[in-house]
């Protein structure tokens, strides 16, 4: 799925492309039928100019499929050979109606709506808004071009607000663009129209593209739930050496149903997390706080024995039983002793953590680490952003754990979630 994603919104522009080519295409001919007619006097024509630039429409018209037609654009789907085709498309059509609107004046001033509805079938209202622009400065230019050398309304001579101001003796190009506000205000009034479905289908195709991203991140979420099986090897073989220092492995499985990796997730996180704990256990030795402390070694007890390390196990109850009964100086002597036995049991748990190339963190290139539960967790928080069609806080989230080194695959992966969401997010603007 690497490029699925950009390559089906490609294959519609191209196809957007195909379709304005030949929308052109009917255009040219309806007018070149506009053109015959005139040569053999069935419709009026007022000046000699209707003759000559009509022609050059029709061309301009047909010149983005001839364009086409002689390097073959279609034959590949290439994103910038789309964009010049589409701003070819685009400019050709305004200039061609440029030139009708100067020979036919107003007979074809609807036509100003057809580079609008080519535009909004990009899906792009930026494409929208720059073609409305374009085609508005268009239409206020051809109208003055038709007054000087082209065919301009004559109807325009019997409005009463132009006799008006006709006799203050205001020059016609001045007045006449009083004539012109109708037609530009039908033509803005078209504007928000086609900008609405523009806008509209543009949200339509971006959740369908982020829809279809929070799939592929799922995808890449339930691949993490695998850890830690990716860094495990032959652990039955290697358990034994946990049996011959002293650690209850039978028990400790059995009470886990059998499953080691649920064993060596569980004893990962416990080696991971004694250092702070036994600081934080260290600084409760005090008569305000024994009781906290008798607590806080209640669950080193539970978790000493789940992982089948007896010797932690008894002391620690001993640790617990002394301090609910109040006797801090019992505890304190004894400390030592518990201290050394946690460090005993976590320096056995660390070799075969090592024998076997488990982990349960990544590190970025500056030396900070993040376990594989919170990684999982920003990764679910990206998924579920997805989900919710805000694509920047996704983004931003995965190139965070981009920072971090896991497995290569999983990786891979989310490298080509972010480069997709920015490679949607960059074609529909």
């Amino acid at each position: 799925m690497d490029n699925d994603f950009n390559r089906i919104f490609l294959e519609n522009k191209q196809i957007t492309n195909k379709s304005a080519l030949h929308w052109m295409e009917i255009m040219a001919c309806t007018v070149g039928l506009i053109w015959i007619l005139g040569l053999l006097h069935i419709i009026s024509s007022t000046t000699w100019i209707f003759y000559y630039l009509t022609p050059i429409a029709i061309l301009i018209l047909l010149l983005p499929a001839l364009i086409n037609k002689i390097l073959k654009w279609f034959d590949s789907v290439n994103i910038d050979q789309i964009r010049l085709l589409t701003i070819i498309i685009l400019g050709c059509s305004i200039t061609s109606v440029f030139l009708l609107s100067v020979a036919l004046s107003h007979y074809i001033a609807v036509a100003w709506l057809f580079p609008l509805l080519i535009a909004s079938l990009y899906y792009s209202p930026k494409i929208t808004n720059y073609t409305f622009f374009l085609g508005l400065i268009g239409m206020i230019c051809s109208h003055f071009c038709a007054l000087f050398v082209g065919a301009w309304d004559y109807n325009m001579m019997g409005s009463p607000v132009l006799q008006v101001i006709r006799n203050i003796s205001l020059p016609i190009a001045g007045y006449s663009i009083f004539y012109m506000l109708p037609k530009l205000a039908l033509y803005c009034a078209a504007y928000p129209l086609f900008l609405t479905i523009t806008k509209n289908t543009c949200l339509l195709l971006k959740k369908q593209k982020l829809a279809l991203m929070a799939y592929h991140a799922k995808q890449t979420f339930d691949e993490m739930q695998k850890f830690p099986d990716t860094f495990i090897t032959d652990c039955k073989i290697k358990m034994h050496y946990l049996a011959k220092n002293g650690v209850d492995v039978d028990t400790a499985l059995a009470n886990m149903n059998g499953n080691i990796d649920k064993y060596n997730d569980f004893m990962l996180t416990f080696v991971g997390e004694s250092h702070r704990k036994v600081d934080e256990l260290f600084s409760l030795l005090q008569p305000d706080s024994l009781l906290q402390y008798g607590a806080k070694v209640h669950a080193l007890r539970v978790k000493a024995n789940a992982l089948g390390l007896r010797n932690l196990t008894d002391t620690a109850f001993f640790h617990e039983m002394e301090a609910y009964a109040g006797k801090l100086d019992i505890v304190r002597a004894n400390w030592e002793k518990l201290s050394f036995e946690w460090d005993e049991a976590c320096d056995i748990f660390t070799d075969y953590i090592q024998s076997l190339g488990l982990k349960n963190h990544a590190s970025d290139s500056n030396g900070n680490q993040i376990t594989f539960q919170k990684w999982g967790e920003q990764l679910q928080e990206a998924f579920q952003a997805l989900e919710a069609y805000d694509a920047t806080k996704a983004r931003n989230i995965l190139n965070e754990l981009l920072q971090y080194q896991i497995d290569a695959d999983i990786m891979k992966n989310l490298r080509t979630i972010v480069s997709n969401i920015d490679e949607i997010l960059k074609a529909i603007e």
